[in-house]
């Protein structure tokens, strides 16, 4: 996650463009006149995106509280063990390990995360690729939106750190101390709120598996470095994949919510599969 400061700066800004962005004229995402550039068109989207992400949980049907009643409990009974399991990963620790935490520890870093939102969005203005553009910004909308759940989330349930030496279960709502915002992880809810996003948008499944692995490597390095309980960094990735998938979601062209993987080896065989979410 950015520093406090620029974090709140940027979410700020953002949070005031859902506020008056729907007055600006909004172009359709799916016409052409759309060109995927930052500006007030893109900013009225996104207004228009974070509020149907803010309020999705009032249209869940039965499936969608199924999924989410699996998901909380799988996020309860790791918050159970949470202590056993944070012991187990600090005992495995080894000298090869914490040098990879000097670069794997950037994976979710937001100062990183945006360095390649700006780069993708760069490369895409530099060869006239909507595409590209596209990627970038929607990365953007979804880590902006998946921040605003990060830090509410953590101001609001204040969940001790690890390194503040207090446990797995000590609580102070409401506090500004970074010490107690330990729940849920930013860094890995920043990872996967773009890595989907990146994976949603391309066509190869090296991509797909290089975010996504990226991804779960910060996460899992959240718990090794002592910032973060397990259950914290579960939390933040399922945030930043939920908020992700419906950010494509929201802006899918040219048909429904289908997310496709492929593999060809030569000329003749070929293996697909293809499921609608």
């Amino acid at each position: 996650m950015p520093s406090r400061p620029v974090g709140a700066g940027v979410l700020g800004i953002f949070l005031l463009a859902c506020v008056v962005g729907p007055a600006w004229p909004l172009a359709n995402p799916d016409s052409k006149e759309f060109s995927w550039r930052f500006g007030p068109d893109f900013l009225s989207q996104s207004g228009a995106d974070f509020k149907e992400i803010f309020t999705a949980p009032a249209r869940w049907d039965g499936g969608d509280w199924a999924v989410f009643a699996a998901l909380a409990g799988t996020g309860v009974a790791l918050f159970a063990f949470d202590q056993n399991l944070y012991d187990a990963v600090q005992e495995r620790k080894t000298a090869r390990s914490e040098d990879a935490s000097k670069v794997i520890s950037k994976f979710g870093n937001g100062g990183y995360l945006g360095g390649l939102m700006a780069a993708l969005y760069a490369s895409g203005e530099l060869f006239k690729s909507r595409s590209l553009r596209r990627t970038a910004l929607l990365s953007l909308e979804s880590f902006l939106a998946t921040s605003a759940f990060v830090w509410a989330g953590k101001v609001v349930v204040g969940r001790s750190r690890p390194y503040a030496g207090e446990g797995a279960y000590h609580f102070h709502p409401v506090t500004p101390s970074n010490a107690h915002h330990s729940l849920p992880s930013g860094d890995a809810s920043g990872a996967f709120a773009v890595a989907t996003v990146i994976a949603a948008e391309s066509d190869g499944f090296l991509i797909d598996a290089l975010a996504y692995g990226m991804a779960g490597l910060a996460a899992v390095w959240r718990v090794h470095d002592r910032k973060h309980w397990p259950s914290d960094v579960f939390v933040g990735s399922v945030l930043g994949i939920v908020v992700g998938r419906k950010v494509v979601a929201l802006n899918r062209e040219g048909g429904g919510n289908r997310l496709a993987v492929s593999f060809e080896a030569g000329r003749r065989q070929s293996i697909s599969l293809s499921f609608s979410f």
